[in-house]
């Protein structure tokens, strides 16, 4: 730069002040020349820069982190705006920046990618998803979904945001593998419960047979019975025969028909488990406190009878099948019942928290509790904390508890301490989802 044709002088330096503070100090002057030439003095001007060197090695060292983890992302994150027509309609959108995973994933060079509109760079006829990314770009309002892109034979999670007006950014996670992970566990759980629920079926055929053999052996012996009777058969035969008939026979019949009524349940709740996994729900918004009054007074007479105490909280709706969610809080409010402790008055207490995207349900009894070892495994199919107790259960119904909140995208669990009661949290969706 020149002043009056003479060459600027423009430095800069760093000084320390008295306070032993160092500064940085730029120097800008220009030489003076009499009219033979000679420099006769210089005028300047110096000004302490230092906030501006620490602000620009701030943003310096910004831009190294954001470039560092821009490039370093496992996401693909691309940057787009909007092409418009004469018309000023957007009709395409344009690649304007990209990570180091849009390489990665796609396997198109970044250097490829840069400048090119969506149709050319990803071979299609129309944008990729342009009705999605132009309201996005438009209006400012985010937008999250997941879906298949057939060009690539892949599933991604994406989000898309507008940093500014008619621009987008996408940050796309491949799911391809997680995809075929469930995809396969779905699968395995379809044929294991096609597998139960043709085991239970055909077990069922067997045991009408023993059923109805028992009843037909009942009758042959009423009908020996009859025939012995008769007064000139010996008092000695009668005596043995009576004794088989009246005692023998119809204790070894209590026996089989006990065993065919457990067998029957049995079988019934297996057939209930798998028709469980294969239902299709029907998801919408559920009032859940409509839902729990309507559980209460199915079980009003027995809670009347134990003079129990039912505390419900003012609870938040969430999303799900509201028949199978019945199912679940009925099962854990049946269980509260039958498992409560004699000597004290049955309470129960039913609240819910909020936490993001979820809603836990509380169930909390003063019943007899359950010891630590067993909490891990009363989730397991035909488990029982204690078989020998004469209301023991099938040990299925926690499993299709578990199961129907699997099923709803949720959790359940429980904290318990014997003599002192149970805590059953149901983890639910507070937003639709898709099953």
């Amino acid at each position: 730069m020149a002043i009056n044709g003479e060459k600027e002088f423009n430095t800069e330096f760093r000084v320390v002040w008295r306070d032993g503070s160092i500064h940085n100090i730029r120097a800008l002057a220009v030489v003076q020349r009499d009219d033979s030439g000679r420099p006769v003095r210089m005028i300047g001007t110096n000004w302490d820069i230092t906030l501006q060197k620490h602000a620009e090695e701030a943003l310096r060292e910004s831009e190294e982190k954001l470039n560092t983890l821009f490039g370093s992302m496992t996401e693909m994150v691309v940057l787009n705006e909007l092409v418009f027509d004469e018309s000023g309609q957007p009709f395409n959108y344009r690649l304007t920046d990209c990570n180091n995973a849009f390489s990665t994933i796609t396997g198109i060079e970044k250097e490829n990618a840069i400048g090119k509109i969506a149709t050319e760079l990803y071979q299609t006829e129309t944008p990729p998803f342009f009705t999605e990314y132009s309201r996005v770009a438009l209006t400012g309002v985010s937008y999250e979904y997941t879906t298949y892109f057939e060009p690539m034979d892949k599933y991604f999670s994406i989000s898309v945001v507008s940093p500014k007006k008619n621009t987008f950014a996408t940050i796309t996670t491949d799911i391809t593998g997680i995809r075929e992970i469930q995809n396969e566990i779905f699968a395995k759980n379809e044929e294991l419960e096609n597998y139960l629920y043709i085991a239970s079926h055909d077990l069922r055929s067997p045991l009408v047979n023993i059923q109805g053999f028992s009843r037909r052996l009942q009758k042959h012996a009423d009908s020996i019975k009859e025939i012995i009777s008769d007064p000139s058969i010996p008092a000695g035969i009668k005596s043995d025969l009576d004794h088989i008939l009246d005692e023998d026979v119809p204790k070894s019949l209590k026996y089989i028909f006990s065993s065919v009524t457990k067998m029957e349940a049995l079988l019934a709740g297996l057939l209930h488990l798998s028709r469980t996994g294969r239902t299709l729900m029907t998801i919408r918004e559920i009032d859940i406190n409509k839902l729990f009054h309507l559980i209460i007074g199915h079980y009003n007479f027995q809670l009347t009878e134990l003079n129990a105490v039912v505390n419900i909280s003012e609870l938040p709706t969430c999303y799900g099948d509201e028949n199978l969610l019945n199912q679940l809080f009925s099962n854990i409010i049946g269980n509260a019942i039958k498992y409560r402790d004699k000597n004290r008055q049955l309470l129960l207490d039913i609240t819910a928290q909020i936490e993001f995207r979820k809603v836990v349900y509380s169930i909390r009894d003063n019943g007899m509790g359950i010891d630590q070892r067993h909490l891990e495994k009363i989730w397991d199919i035909f488990y029982k904390v204690d078989a020998s107790q004469p209301d023991a259960g099938d040990g299925l119904g926690l499993s299709i508890v578990k199961r129907i909140a699997e099923k709803h995208n949720g959790r359940i669990r429980v904290e318990s301490e014997p003599g002192k009661g149970s805590v059953f949290f149901v983890e639910l969706q507070r937003f639709e989802f898709a099953e």
